[in-house]
């Protein structure tokens, strides 16, 4: 006897498989109504956010959404490299690749801006000890030259 293409994806798949019947799944239905939309929202369009002048969009829309995010505004390097993005139509890779590479850089920039308060000092104080021991040094290599020819 050859078995039906039933027995055998039930075999090779088990009875928990996602097209199984509704009856036989365990996770149907687990509400007691399908899921519907909630309605009696007092808007058919949110209110619209004021415009602060620094949201980038993309290019084919003609005002921005009703609701946009504005945690962080676009800055430094990495807001130049957005705005350039923004620029660059979406279908074009080029547009997401610069984008990525804004994010790496903001990354950048932040970290360098938590660690500058500390690196500066040190830095500053490496500098002035290198001028000078590296005038106390050519001195040195001076005075060697001369007590001791080669």
């Amino acid at each position: 006897m050859i078995p039906t293409e039933s027995e055998i994806t039930r075999d090779v798949v088990g009875d928990d498989a996602p097209d199984a019947s509704p009856e036989r799944r365990p996770g149907v239905p687990m509400e007691a109504e399908h899921p519907r939309p909630v309605g009696g929202a007092h808007w058919t369009e949110p209110e619209r956010q004021p415009d602060p002048g620094n949201i980038l969009k993309r290019s084919d829309l003609t005002e921005l959404t009703p609701v946009f995010g504005t945690a962080i505004p676009p800055r430094g390097l990495s807001g130049l490299m957005r705005r350039a993005a923004y620029a660059i139509p979406e279908h074009r890779t080029t547009h997401w690749l610069v984008l990525l590479l804004a994010d790496r850089v903001d990354a950048l920039e932040h970290r360098a801006a938590r660690i500058l308060p500390f690196a500066l000092p040190v830095a500053v104080v490496g500098g002035l000890a290198l001028l000078a021991f590296g005038r106390h040094r050519r001195r040195r290599s001076s005075w060697l030259r001369r007590v001791m020819p080669t």
